[in-house]
């Protein structure tokens, strides 16, 4: 009888090439299918290997409830974990969080709270801070904090990063990946640039968030916060799970440009993945155009688009929008 549980299935995750993507012979792009993790995205990875550090630092036992704040795919993953140690969880999510997710975390058992996209970055009601509070209140809470842990973009590193370079045979010219907590990013970078230091690092980052007006030395960075529907990528604070540092360059994208790529993935690729895969994608095909063969592009696929059958593969969600055209893509 076979031994295996589910957080043995996190990770080693396929590497496809996107080969309908070319933009010209021998300019390939290369996507990590990270929605193929137990609870259908990337964070899988960075909870199992914080909760783990938890335990091995006697922080976490059998009495533990885990506390996070989460755009979605995190709470997933820390209520699927929680439910497998036979512990609880009580997540706090933003109000654009898709129906989907909320009812995934509330699968396993935890406690969902949701709190206002639009609160302040430093009101307890931003739902990072409500998560922080609460696990404040009882000693049997432990506080994940996936924003501003150096476990998380360590996972990467050990992680992620290692197995891209693997999966590429050390081939890659650039990584492209957007950024919310940071730690996909700066993990995978710190490995890939140990590796090779030529590799370049692109930050896709959607309208509306500070990363790339920061990482540009806008002064005014928090002035170009402002909505927008992409969930799991970008922010409106700066987190300390976040390197700047290691980035070579920030592109931005729009709604438009990742929730097309998102409907062209589905259509020509076949892969059902969600905004933030489109902006990954998308980036990555604007930097594949202005590079020379041979090139090799590699980004990941952060989650499963069967998280947004009520948005994004919704048309009437797309028409709420103004985005009703991309329905007939």
């Amino acid at each position: 009888m076979s031994k295996i549980g589910a957080l043995d299935l996190i990770g080693n995750t396929p590497m496809l090439h996107l080969k309908t993507l070319d933009p010209k012979p021998g300019v390939e792009i290369h996507a990590k299918l990270e929605f193929m993790n137990p609870t259908g995205s990337i964070k899988d990875r960075i909870i199992a290997y914080m909760v783990q550090k938890g335990v091995d630092a006697g922080k976490i036992n059998n009495n533990t409830t885990l506390v996070e704040g989460s755009s979605g795919n995190t709470g997933a993953s820390v209520s699927m974990i929680a439910s497998s140690m036979g512990l609880k969880s009580i997540l706090f999510v933003p109000d654009k969080c898709s129906d989907e997710k909320i009812a995934i975390i509330k699968s396993y058992g935890a406690e969902v709270i949701v709190k206002p996209a639009s609160a302040p970055v430093t009101s307890d009601e931003e739902y990072g801070n409500a998560a922080a509070k609460r696990a404040r209140e009882n000693a049997d809470f432990y506080h994940i904090d996936q924003y501003n842990s150096q476990l998380n973009p360590e996972a990467h590193y050990m992680t992620t990063g290692k197995e891209i370079w693997d999966d590429m045979n050390g081939k890659i010219d650039a990584f492209v990946a957007t950024a919310s907590t940071g730690g996909t990013i700066s993990g995978i970078a710190k490995r890939l640039k140990e590796n090779d230091p030529n590799i370049k690092i692109i930050l896709a980052d959607p309208e509306g968030s500070i990363y790339k007006p920061y990482f540009d030395g806008k002064e005014d960075y928090m002035s170009y916060k402002k909505s927008f529907k992409v969930e799991g990528a970008g922010k409106g604070a700066l987190v300390e799970a976040m390197n700047f540092d290691i980035l070579d360059e920030a592109v931005s994208f729009n709604d438009e440009n990742a929730i097309s790529m998102v409907l062209r993935l589905s259509r020509q690729e076949g892969l059902m993945v969600g905004g933030s895969s489109g902006g990954n994608v998308w980036t990555a095909l604007e930097i594949a155009k202005r590079m020379e063969a041979p090139a090799k592009i590699v980004t990941v696929l952060p989650d499963s688009g069967f998280k947004y059958l009520s948005k994004i593969f919704n048309p009437k969600w797309l028409n709420e929008i103004g985005l009703g055209h991309l329905t007939a893509y």
